[in-house]
């Protein structure tokens, strides 16, 4: 008897066990979905639809977008479909690229947008999903010289405002060489409004030899400049070509201007790291287009430069020299106007040494800090690394090893979230939102602040449904210490380190990157703000109403 009770007890447990196993194996699922042309709404076929599925196994880090594990592609039939079988229960991603069209993700109400996620419960299945496809823009046109003949072989580039750190700037987003009969076409174009110029023809960027005992030219050199549509020197009066979604859009002929270059000739003296006494750089940045330098060096016997076919504008001079883990640097203004420049010197400074130290402040015991670290971040050098991250050490002290004298941001990084920057001394002068202009012999001390301040927020969408992938930005009342974070997928994120304050919290469900990092777009939205005041360790819960970007 005890044998055949325990046979029907490991029956009865086999049972069970395969019972437990079938609860725990859910039924699968599956996403179908049609892929259309935005314009007439013809189906799409040979588009290629990728799936990912958002975090499985687990939630998503406060803050985070998601961390994506399983990813699943396929090819749309002749009447654009699409179907994703056998998927597990959890919150997916789609995307839809086709060649001709804009790169969509699904539920994006832009084209840069990160869309909505797509919910598939145990054994659904999801059926009507529809990417509807905006076809890519296209500007064409041709380069012609002065007399009207097409120019063959010249670059041209499509360029649009981007934010980058904090502020509007012109970025190239398209190129293209002109044809044998100067035509030009500038395709995969977002919606938009852009800028189409010709790169400088004979303009000769590039190393420079240096200057020799020859006379400067008696007059200028006339050559083709770098024209911006139709037919100016100069970004700022060039005509802005406003772009739809889709279409072509035709006739942007450049007619390219000559202008007189000059030279510019100097010498590099002072501290010159250079390792094998190789040449030093120098470079001639427009001070309004400052990532576009005309390049050159000073190799000559005596550190001589001379570069050419300069045109008329105002230019920072910067030489610099690296070697040993040291750099030196010289910076001096140009204005060319009316004829060749001669006899500028730059002397070059060999970066110092900078010691400073962490104060740690409103502790009741002492935060541990793991990876803690000082950063200097060159302010209007565009291509200078600066002296990058210096760890700080047990006993909170620092060295920032040879850095050269211009100015710089400074900022603190690897802080635990119970802590903020209360303030940055520089030389015993308060340098915490101005940044510091570098010189020798002075400290860099950091105050630390234990007392830090938090929010939890909860991101709704106009409907009243959890904002999925929203961006929340967090500004002082004064525009300063802008804080932007993104919510995961059920809306939530947390902001900590905050000083106190007064502060106001912004959201968006599309936003441009980078956008919300610079004040003057912030005020545009300040009546949608929500305003909070936030006092020393305090910890605040507030729901955040997503702002819609009007489309214009």
């Amino acid at each position: 008897m005890k044998a055949v009770a325990a046979a029907v007890w490991i029956l009865a447990a086999g049972g069970m066990a395969q019972g437990f196993q079938a609860a725990q194996a859910p039924a699968k699922g599956s996403i179908e979905g049609q892929v259309v042309n935005l314009k007439g709404g013809a189906p799409l076929k040979k588009a290629n639809v990728q799936l990912n599925m958002i975090n499985p196994g687990g939630p998503t880090p406060m803050g985070g977008r998601g961390q994506v594990q399983i990813r699943k592609a396929t090819e749309t039939d002749d009447q654009g479909r699409f179907s994703f079988p056998g998927l597990d229960p959890g919150k997916y991603r789609l995307s839809a690229d086709r060649q001709g069209f804009l790169h969509q993700n699904y539920g994006a109400r832009k084209f840069s947008g990160s869309g909505t996620p797509v919910l598939v419960g145990d054994g659904q299945s999801v059926k009507g999903i529809v990417f509807s496809m905006n076809p890519q823009a296209v500007i064409t046109g041709k380069v012609l010289d002065e007399d009207g003949e097409p120019v063959a072989n010249v670059q041209v580039r499509a360029m649009r405002y981007v934010y980058r750190g904090g502020k509007k700037q012109w970025s190239q987003v398209a190129n293209a060489t002109t044809t044998d009969i100067g035509e030009f076409r500038l395709p995969s174009l977002e919606p938009g409004r852009y800028i189409v110029s010709s790169n400088a023809r004979n303009t000769g960027i590039g190393p420079r030899r240096p200057q020799s005992d020859e006379p400067l030219p008696a007059t200028p050199d006339l050559v083709y400049a770098s024209t911006y549509y139709p037919s100016t020197l100069n970004a700022g009066t060039a005509v802005p070509i406003d772009v739809g979604g889709g279409g072509e859009i035709r006739g942007i002929d450049i007619r390219l201007v000559k202008t007189r270059v000059y030279r510019v000739r100097g010498k590099v003296t002072g501290a010159v790291n250079n390792e094998r006494n190789a040449p030093v750089m120098v470079s001639l940045s427009q001070k309004d287009l400052p990532g576009n330098p005309i390049m050159g060096m000073a190799n000559g016997p005596e550190g001589q430069f001379e570069i050419r076919n300069v045109p008329p504008g105002s230019y920072i001079a910067t030489a610099q020299s690296r070697g040993r883990g040291q750099e030196a640097i010289a910076i001096q203004p140009v204005d060319v106007v009316g004829s060749h420049v001669d006899g500028i010197v730059l002397t070059m400074e060999a970066g110092k040494d900078v010691q400073g130290g962490v104060k740690v402040v409103d502790a009741t015991t002492p935060p541990e800090f793991k990876n803690l670290g000082v950063m200097l971040r060159p302010v209007g050098f565009m291509g200078m690394g600066g002296p990058g991250r210096t760890r700080v050490g047990e006993d909170l002290k620092f060295t920032l090893k040879s850095v050269p004298a211009v100015r710089y941001a400074v900022s603190v990084v690897g802080l635990p979230d119970t802590c903020y920057v209360k303030s940055i001394q520089y030389g015993g002068r308060d340098v915490t939102e101005e940044g510091i202009e570098m010189t020798s012999g002075a400290t860099l001390d950091v105050v630390v602040s234990a007392a830090a301040a938090q929010v939890d927020a909860v991101v709704m969408d106009k409907d009243g449904k959890a904002a999925w992938n929203a961006t929340v930005a967090v500004s002082a009342k004064d525009g300063t210490n802008i804080q932007v974070r993104t919510a995961d997928e059920n809306g939530i994120l947390s902001l900590r380190g905050l000083k106190p304050g007064e502060y106001r919290l912004y959201a968006w469900e599309d936003v441009e990157p980078g956008a919300p990092s610079d004040p003057d777009f912030l005020k545009q939205y300040e009546g949608q703000a929500k305003s909070i005041k936030l006092d020393a360790s305090g910890h605040e819960a507030v729901q955040l109403k997503a702002i819609v970007i009007d489309e214009k």
